[in-house]
């Protein structure tokens, strides 16, 4: 029994080892524009037919294609290659070899970095939504918690994502704002623009993502609350809590913060904002 195998579309090889563009092309799968980018960077050379002066690829043009696929399918450059092949020995390529490992060990290090920040992201947002927000008070025993504090004083709110920007611009801090949690010290006493509270203070924290931080809320008792949709609904929610600290024993020791685990950074549909209340508070001596 005998078996032909062979494949029609590939070129047939000339006895003289020469070859044409076209055949270059066919056999490599690439455009003929590529091969004359080869050849004018000095990775070919073509010899000239004494006939009708076409280019003619020798063999050793093969040799150096496939060269050249086999290394910029492991992420080295048209230039590194040309180098290689100026000065093609055994202490160049296992050198280059040995640079392109580093190289590509650093690449995993900052994709790692970006794939724990990614999952940081997706942590902090899942557990936004897990959140109990049907308006119930919770008391909480919490650590203290690093934060990066960006702005001080009373702020419109329109004016809040230029002062994000501001911040970035002057600070070589790092401030995140999709599944970190923007947050805003409240003025109880004051109303804002958008029939909330006016603001005292504009901070960012995340339990999961790795802030730059300069300032800390303090460890303690606090009360929380969450709910979901817009957040002026928060003056609304205030007295209740009030009302809970006078029900259990309970004097207000802190200003209101509003966390706004999921906002406008995360989506724009208003009734999927989650937003968590909290005040510390103390009890009674």
């Amino acid at each position: 029994m005998s078996f032909f195998i062979g494949c029609a579309t590939m070129p047939y090889m000339s006895e003289n080892g020469l070859f044409r563009i076209g055949e270059i092309s066919k056999l490599f799968n690439i455009g003929v524009d590529s091969i004359r980018y080869y050849e004018k960077v000095g990775l070919l050379h073509p010899v000239r037919n004494e006939e009708n002066n076409y280019r003619l690829y020798t063999l050793d043009d093969i040799r150096t294609m496939n060269t050249v696929r086999e290394l910029l399918a492991i992420g080295f450059s048209t230039d590194e290659i040309l180098e290689f092949e100026k000065d093609r020995n055994l202490k160049h390529v296992t050198a280059m070899l040995d640079k392109e490992s580093s190289v590509i060990d650093e690449k995993i290090r900052q994709l790692s970095n970006i794939k724990g920040n990614i999952i940081s992201r997706l942590r902090s947002i899942h557990e936004a939504v897990s959140l109990d927000t049907s308006g119930a008070i919770h008391e909480l025993d919490l650590p203290e918690r690093r934060c990066l504090l960006i702005s001080e004083g009373g702020m419109p709110d329109n004016e809040i994502n230029y002062r994000l920007a501001e911040f970035r611009s002057d600070s070589s801090s790092r401030v995140t704002t999709i599944g970190a949690c923007d947050c805003y010290v409240l003025d109880t006493e004051k109303m804002g623009d958008c029939g909330d509270f006016a603001t005292k203070a504009i901070f960012f924290y995340s339990r999961y993502l790795n802030l730059d931080t300069n300032f800390s809320l303090d460890e303690g008792k606090y009360l929380s609350l969450a709910y979901k949709g817009s957040f002026t609904q928060t003056p609304g929610y205030y007295p209740e809590m009030l009302s809970y600290c006078e029900e259990h024993g309970l004097k207000k020791a802190g200003d209101l913060v509003e966390f706004c685990h999921i906002d406008r950074y995360e989506t724009s549909d208003v009734s999927e904002y989650v937003t968590e209340l909290q005040m510390k508070v103390s009890e009674y001596s």
